[in-house]
């Protein structure tokens, strides 16, 4: 009788087991159905919403940039700013980041070819907008100023340099191109007025006339000494003010500036010291004056 009860309840457990061996494999087979089922529904909806997380993307970037393109600000505020970085660079620059910082998660060809549509358009935006300034070296360290954090910010490979050289300063082609343009314009004429030196060779009647002449040709330095001033003066009188909001470019182009001018007029006081006593200005207190530039 109990051998009886026992093999009765081994097999009632035993039926048990498997009842809950069928229902869980049943289960599984559920889920597995349900959640093909929502990842069809899922996967068939994703391209409906790329394509209408595109769309809107698309629609505010065009939004930003008319805006940007039909302010009126940009004739009045460059000379305002005298050349500092636009309040709309500095719009465009962000939609441009927020849309980089994007792609890192969502990278899609779509986004990329917008981001590089939108840097081309500002480029190209910053080129026409500086057209609108009357003063060409105002104009040319406006674009420099622009076109520097436009690089520095979504261009960032446009600065970088190789290993071996990764102390070394050097800017991206488009604002080393406005910068040369910036110096021939501001500071050429300013060179222009330091004549070099000339030798005489030839015959003792040439270096007869030479001697006759000297008297002419030293007031001649001194007048030359004197349009180089004034010229120096002028200019640094009228961008005394401009301002270079990044420390290392203004570093950089301050240097640039000191280099162009201050050797050559040390060489050519040096090669004429009976000029040395005249002037207002020596090489430096020039050089020291350059050191006050675009601070704004």
């Amino acid at each position: 009788m109990v051998s009886t009860v026992h093999s009765i309840t081994i097999s009632y457990v035993a039926s048990q087991k498997k009842r809950k061996q069928l229902s869980s494999r049943e289960a599984q087979a559920k889920f597995k159905g349900l959640s093909k089922k929502i990842f069809m529904d899922v996967g068939g909806s994703l391209p409906r919403e790329v394509k209408r997380l595109n769309k809107a993307v698309y629609s505010t970037v065009m939004e930003v940039r008319a805006f940007v393109e039909e302010d009126e600000s940009w004739a009045a505020e460059i000379p305002r700013g005298r050349g500092d970085v636009h309040r709309n660079t500095w719009l465009m620059v962000n939609c441009i980041k927020s849309m980089q910082d994007k792609a890192r998660y969502h990278d899609t060809q779509y986004l990329r070819g917008l981001i590089d549509d939108s840097v081309l358009h500002l480029k190209e935006l910053l080129l026409r907008k500086s057209e609108l300034c009357s003063d060409q070296s105002l104009r040319y360290l406006f674009l420099l100023n622009n076109s520097y954090l436009v690089a520095m910010m979504v261009e960032a490979w446009s600065l970088l340099v190789e290993p071996w050289s990764k102390h070394e300063w050097r800017p991206a082609p488009e604002c080393l191109k406005y910068m040369n343009r910036y110096l021939d314009v501001s500071w050429g004429h300013v060179q222009s007025h330091m004549p070099k030196t000339a030798f005489v060779h030839g015959s003792g009647r040439l270096q007869m006339l030479f001697c006759m002449l000297a008297p002419l040709q030293n007031w001649k330095r001194t007048a030359s000494r004197a349009k180089f001033e004034s010229a120096f003066h002028k200019t640094y009188q009228a961008q005394r003010f401009w301002k270079v909001p990044n420390p290392q470019l203004r570093d950089e182009l301050r240097k640039t500036i000191t280099e162009r001018v201050v050797p050559g007029y040390r060489s050519y006081l040096r090669k004429h010291p009976e000029l040395e006593r005249g002037g207002s200005s020596s090489p430096d207190v020039l050089e020291e004056m350059l050191g006050e530039l675009f601070e704004g």
